[in-house]
């Protein structure tokens, strides 16, 4: 049967992931709240409902998709979904979305409409090319550390283009998202997974999941203990991010300067954070995921502290400058180890399932929850006493995750499980 090498294969999933998380970055980075304000003529309370609408969609989609992939495992057809919703993304912002926001008689329908696509696209989507991609890896004698790293520098490219492009004309954005959409989708063509249909490896079951699957995981405590951690460290580390940049520019003389150093800065660090991110996998070999997770757990304390001390008294820009690198690091840190301890510790069949519900649904619904919270105490107690807070908190967490996430199984736990199965 016709296969790729490990290494071409390699590099047509990581390309695929490069341009999904080009054009996701590029059209849903840092200036579309800016071109939702500046040139659809929004305003902050609006954009809010945009994205929680989003979000509140996307928790519907997430379990669905990660049975799907389960039962599809790697068979392309959820892969080809996202494609080709992603290929429509350019033609949406420019003829659709914009039009339906900046007309005050089609505003909620153009919020519907486009928290059902990019909830979809972005929000689930994410979800999907990422669990699919280190899946693919790992079939591939590969981590998902290499693919990830292809995502992060994604990321750093699209933040110093979009500038660029933004300044010239805004529907060039959206323009070069589709032609990024139309790449990923002819690597993904080129994905040869026949050989892998029926599989039964270290990675794949051959058996597929089934409802009393879920409802077995869903008893597991260690999935509880799992939710436990992405519930409190993962959702205090993104949630405290939603307003990092405006208090991160406080440390400047004036905000150009403060967001040109934090643009240029995001950009830089992107492409050495590529390389930390593969590194990812040579230290969970070394510690253990659970080892990689309270790690994970410590570097986010420490951020948290680092950057809420920085603004006490006297502003230190150099403590606030090396907590915003600490961030990067950790970044690519939480979501490779949270693969590796998945993959460590459940069942094969339900890995997919495992990451949609378990990290991705429950860091939404938590931090809608904690979003309001956090708003609120930036603005009764300010942003470095707040991050004390949190740093407070995620050090807490950091202890019962300590406690309560599991170690590696010994052969002797695996067998013990097999003779239970059977």
């Amino acid at each position: 049967m016709n296969t790729d090498s490990n290494k071409l294969a390699m590099a047509k999933i990581c390309l695929a992931y490069f341009f999904y998380n080009f054009f996701w970055s590029l059209s849903s980075g840092s200036l579309f709240a800016v071109w939702l304000n500046d040139r659809i003529g929004i305003d902050g309370s609006q954009i809010g409902v945009l994205f929680g609408l989003q979000t509140g969609l996307a928790v519907l989609f997430k379990p669905a998709f990660g049975y799907m992939l389960d039962k599809l495992g790697l068979k392309k057809h959820l892969m080809y979904f996202i494609a080709a919703l992603s290929l429509l993304i350019g033609p949406f912002y420019i003829y659709v979305y914009g039009p339906l926001l900046a007309d005050p008689s089609t505003f909620k329908f153009g919020v519907i409409i486009g928290a059902i696509y990019l909830g979809l696209l972005f929000q689930a989507g994410s979800g999907v090319i990422a669990s699919y991609s280190e899946r693919f890896a790992r079939c591939h004698d590969y981590d998902f550390g290499l693919v990830n790293g292809f995502g992060i520098a994604a990321w750093g490219l699209s933040a110093i283009l979009a500038g660029f492009l933004y300044n010239i004309n805004p529907d060039l954005i959206f323009v070069a998202c589709s032609v990024a959409a139309a790449l990923m989708l002819m690597f993904i063509a080129m994905l040869k997974v026949k050989h892998l249909d029926n599989a039964d490896n270290h990675v794949i079951s051959a058996e597929k999941i089934e409802k009393h699957d879920v409802i077995q995981l869903l008893k597991n405590p260690k999935m509880w203990a799992f939710m436990t951690y992405a519930g409190t460290i993962s959702v205090v580390f993104w949630t405290s991010m939603s307003q990092f940049t405006r208090y991160f520019v406080s440390f400047f003389e004036t905000q150009e300067q403060g967001i040109t150093f934090s643009s240029n800065m995001d950009g830089i660090t992107a492409f050495f954070l590529f390389f930390v991110s593969a590194a990812v996998p040579f230290v969970i070999r070394k510690i253990g995921a659970k080892g990689s997770l309270i790690l994970t757990a410590f570097g986010i304390t420490s951020f948290l502290l680092l950057i809420g001390y920085a603004g006490l008294g006297e502003k230190n820009l150099y403590m606030a400058v090396f907590a915003k690198l600490l961030f990067g690091i950790v970044n690519p840190l939480l979501i490779v180890s949270v693969f590796a301890y998945i993959a460590e510790q459940f069942n094969k069949k339900v890995n997919s399932f495992t990451y949609m519900f378990g990290f991705q649904v429950v860091n939404n619904i938590f931090t809608a929850i904690a979003a309001p919270v956090m708003g609120v105490m930036y603005d009764t107690h300010g942003f470095a006493l707040s991050y004390i807070y949190f740093g407070l908190f995620a050090a807490a967490a950091t202890i019962l995750a300590f406690f309560t996430l599991s170690s590696k199984k010994s052969a002797v736990d695996t067998n013990k499980e097999s003779l239970a199965a059977a």
